[in-house]
Parts: C-alpha cells; sequence; structure tokens
C-alpha cells in the first residue's frame, strides 16, 4: 500500500497526487489554505519510487492504477471522495478516473496533465526522449540532471531562484529509481485519451496555469473544461496556492 498521510479529521477526502520527482510535501502549501475549509479532507500520498513509497516498485500504468486502487479502498472505504493530481500525478488521476469503476468517486482535479499522444510517431519520440533523461538519472548525480530537468521548456516561466528551490526540493530523490518510474509511467505508454474524455460522464475538470502555454492549447485543441490558475504556470499549485485552493474548494462545493 502507498505511504499516505491525513491532514483533517472530517470531511469529505480530497486526495492529493504528486508529480514525477516530488512527494507528499509539495501539497503544503495548498493544505495550509485548506485548513480553515471544514468540508474538506486533505489525504496525501507518495506514488511509488518516491517518498516514504520509495521501496514499492511499479512496472506500469496498470500497476499504478491497481496500486492506487488498493490504497484508496483501504484508507477511504466507502467514502464519497476527490482525486486531485498534478502532471504525473494528473495522468495517475485521469487513468484511475476512466478506468476503474469506483462508485465513491465524485471528481477528478488534473492539474498539467497531458491526455496522451496521437500519433506513432510523437510515441516513438517521446519514449527516446524519456529513456535518454532515465539513463542520465541513473548514471549522473541527481543535482547534475535536475539542473537540465528544470530547463525545460514546460518550466521557462521560473526566474532563477525559482528554479534553484525547486532542485533544493528534489534533490533527496534516488536518481535510479525516478528513472525507473518515468519509464513505467512514460507518456509514450499512456492510451490517448481524448476520445474518452469528450463520451465519460465522468465530472472531470482540467486546472492550468496561465502561463502553460503548451497546456492551454491542448485543452483548447479538445475543448476540455478548465479552470485557469492565474499568474502560474506548469506547476500551477505551486505558483498560485492561493487561486489553486480557492477554486478547488469552488468545484468540490458545486
Amino acid at each position: 500500500m502507498l505511504s499516505y498521510q491525513w491532514h483533517a479529521k472530517q470531511g469529505t477526502p480530497v486526495v492529493f497526487l504528486h508529480g514525477l520527482l516530488g512527494s507528499q510535501q509539495d501539497w503544503q502549501g495548498v493544505i495550509s489554505l485548506l485548513q480553515n475549509c471544514q468540508k474538506i479532507r486533505p489525504l496525501t500520498l507518495d506514488l511509488p519510487f518516491h517518498g516514504l513509497s520509495q521501496q514499492i516498485a511499479c512496472a506500469d500504468f496498470l500497476a499504478l492504477r491497481m496500486q492506487l486502487n488498493t490504497t484508496l479502498t483501504s484508507v477511504i472505504g466507502s467514502q464519497p471522495f476527490y482525486l486531485v493530481g498534478y502532471s504525473l500525478g494528473g495522468r495517475t488521476a485521469l487513468d484511475y478516473t476512466l478506468n476503474i469503476n469506483n462508485q465513491y468517486l465524485r471528481g477528478s482535479v488534473l492539474e498539467g496533465t497531458n491526455i496522451g499522444l496521437s500519433s506513432e510517431s510523437e510515441r516513438r519520440a517521446r519514449w527516446q526522449n524519456d529513456c535518454q533523461w532515465a539513463n542520465r538519472f541513473n548514471q549522473e548525480t541527481i543535482e547534475n540532471v535536475l539542473d537540465d530537468w528544470y530547463q525545460q521548456a514546460i518550466f521557462s516561466d521560473l526566474i532563477d531562484t525559482e528554479r534553484e528551490s525547486y532542485i533544493n526540493s528534489r534533490k533527496h530523490n534516488q536518481g535510479k529509481l525516478i528513472a525507473q518510474m518515468l519509464k513505467a509511467t512514460s507518456l509514450a505508454k499512456q492510451p490517448y485519451y481524448a476520445k474518452q474524455l469528450t463520451l465519460t460522464d465522468k465530472n472531470i475538470i482540467f486546472f492550468i496555469g496561465e502561463k502553460d502555454k503548451k497546456f492551454r492549447q491542448m485543452a483548447e485543441q479538445n475543448q476540455l473544461p478548465v479552470q485557469i490558475i492565474s499568474n502560474a504556470g506548469h506547476n500551477a499549485h505551486r505558483g498560485n496556492a492561493e487561486d489553486f485552493a480557492r477554486k478547488l474548494i469552488t468545484f468540490i462545493e458545486k
């Protein structure tokens, strides 16, 4: 079972899933703002190979889906709940929402979440790219790889001090474990969920940072239900925790 922590004693469970290189601690800014909302009971999880779940292995999306389901069933049981996921955590939540028929899941908030790649050529290119990063995480010091990781275009909105803060909060990771997770949950292996999203009756919304041009374009092209988080980039909950928490509360209360 995945490592977890409750952050309140009562309210509707809201489960937070971090991204690659992250941990439960990533949500602290949002959770501190939710302390005044008695209707919400935050629950944070560590994904496999991360945080206090570092010793839990993961082979692919199917394994991750079942690990999440086992944890949710054990910890939450038959209570209505919501999922909130960022990046890899968002793709995990998306995969779970569309493939596990959990009658207690009331809605999913997907932040900076890719719905998949539409062509085989895109998947091949992504697999090659992810394997290159995985090789670096395997062979180099984590600080060295992170210096380049946060130079990627998706993080172009970060200023130098923010980039340094991200690196400092990520360098506790074990590079070899991150490499395994990166390959197990590569976007190249994720189904293309565009059609399913148009057909589903699930309560799904995408939270996207105002400065995240790539994901705003994805949302527009696929006519996804969206809330824009003001003055934030790809990691919107870290860029503007106040707006994120406010819009999350609105989504859950509606």
